[in-house]
């Protein structure tokens, strides 16, 4: 069979990580012939799959026109599915603002649209409230076939779309490149320090509540002035401006990281620290349990779902909470032992990525199987 894996939309974060990872085991379908779509932002993951045998590779960053936007229709994408006739499309996530003339499985990782009660919406604008009514909008129109990363979202999402949508789940797990130590990047070997590491892999976003860090630091210099911290992050500089001039000395920003370099930065963290108030799922929970290292994250329920007790949880907004969450796992070394152990019981209970990639191919197979638009 022909199928396109639409990854012209991706900009970063997770979906960056995902892409890879499934496109980087295509190798393993000879059977299928796939036309891979990769937004600019994916240049390495093209590197990678270069040499496939059944995997063509277009460059392509969608243009969000008012053909587009309007009406569904991509010029560039409908194409291709026409030249290859494709068989059934993959868009890793949408929402797909194209509108493929094909069966269509589209990913969802936008917890925005099922999670209201989350703290992120006691400042969310009016006009973000918007556009997250326009994403719905999206995503009804796109397709009729979704997959989510997590059963709660699943269900979740199943009640936004309602009967006439099927919602699958096919979870996330960390990228195949952490159990292959000979492909790992040391680019990015951290300043030595004698104090507790604080490693965030994550882009920069709203929801992702970066700066709680900078109250965490003024409640550790009053409580704990003793106590030497710094945290690392992977956003770009131009970011950081939540951070106060006199808390810069507890900060390490390392710009956008390749999948690739990240298991280092792991190896070199004593915690991570995920201070996320809205998440489908986050790669950084099972990055963390696989290379050991202790997670420190929000007392919210889409996190608990994912960690189970293999997290120190605090109250989402309250960085007193989160302080102390941070000491007790940096001082309690018995404790941090017991959260990693339990993270490697964790990883059992998601999809790894073989299992991931194996049950998007066998969806698309039965989508094609259907002949019909879906």
């Amino acid at each position: 069979m022909n199928f396109l894996i639409n990854s012209s939309n991706s900009k970063g974060g997770g979906g960056i990580q995902v892409t890879d990872s499934v496109c980087c085991l295509l190798n393993r379908y000879p059977q299928h012939q796939f036309v891979v779509v990769l937004s600019s932002f994916l240049a390495k993951t093209k590197a990678r799959i270069a040499g496939y045998d059944n995997v063509k590779i277009v460059d392509y960053d969608i243009k969000n026109n008012a053909r587009t936007l309007l009406f569904g229709r991509d010029k560039m994408l409908d194409k291709l599915v026409s030249d290859y006739r494709i068989d059934a499309v993959l868009t890793v996530f949408g929402p797909s603002r194209w509108q493929p003339r094909c069966p269509h499985l589209c990913g969802f990782a936008r917890p925005h649209l099922v999670l209201p009660e989350s703290p992120f919406f006691q400042h969310v604008s009016w006009k973000d409230r918007l556009k997250y009514k326009v994403w719905t909008y999206y995503f009804r129109r796109s397709s009729k076939v979704f997959y989510t990363e997590n059963p709660y979202i699943t269900e979740r999402f199943q009640q936004l779309m309602g009967k006439r949508v099927k919602v699958h789940t096919v979870t996330n797990y960390y990228n195949q490149v952490y159990d292959h130590p000979e492909n790992w990047g040391h680019g990015y070997s951290l300043p030595s320090f004698e104090g507790t590491t604080l490693l965030t892999v994550s882009s920069w976003n709203a929801h992702k509540n970066f700066p709680i860090m900078a109250d965490i630091c003024s409640y550790m210099d009053a409580h704990h002035p003793d106590f030497r911290f710094r945290f690392v992050l992977t956003i770009p500089m131009e970011r950081a401006t939540f951070i106060p001039e006199e808390y810069k000395h507890h900060f390490v920003i390392l710009g956008l990281v390749d999948v690739t370099e990240c298991p280092h930065l792991y190896e070199q963290a004593d915690i991570m620290f995920m201070p996320t108030l809205l998440e489908c799922f986050s790669a950084t929970y099972p990055e963390a349990m696989r290379m050991e290292v202790p997670i420190v994250t929000t007392d919210l329920e889409f996190a608990r779902g994912l960690c189970g007790e293999a997290a120190c949880y605090y109250s989402a907004v309250d960085a007193a909470a989160a302080s102390e969450a941070i000491y007790k796992v940096a001082t309690e070394k018995g404790y941090a032992q017991q959260l990693t152990e339990k993270g490697k019981e964790q990883l059992n209970n998601f999809d790894n990525y073989e299992q991931r990639t194996a049950k998007l191919i066998k969806l698309l197979e039965e989508l094609s199987s259907k002949k019909e638009v879906l």
